[in-house]
């Protein structure tokens, strides 16, 4: 199942070098995937969390 994310957070630090992204996606089966990535120069990491909801509209507003 390929997902549909919106950017919702963009940060760069220019001191430790360190960007994090956050991102959400609608679930088809109701619901949202919250994907967070941080990129620093050692190394790649990411976290993602299902949170299981009702609610339609979008749980952050998307960066445009």
């Amino acid at each position: 199942m390929k997902l549909d994310y919106e950017l919702i957070e963009d940060e760069y630090d220019d001191t430790t070098h360190i960007r994090t992204m956050t991102e959400q996606a609608r679930v088809p089966g109701g619901g949202w995937l919250l994907r967070t990535t941080i990129y620093s120069p050692h190394q790649i990491s990411h976290s993602v969390v299902d949170i299981a909801t009702s609610k339609k509209k979008s749980l952050y507003k998307p960066i445009t």
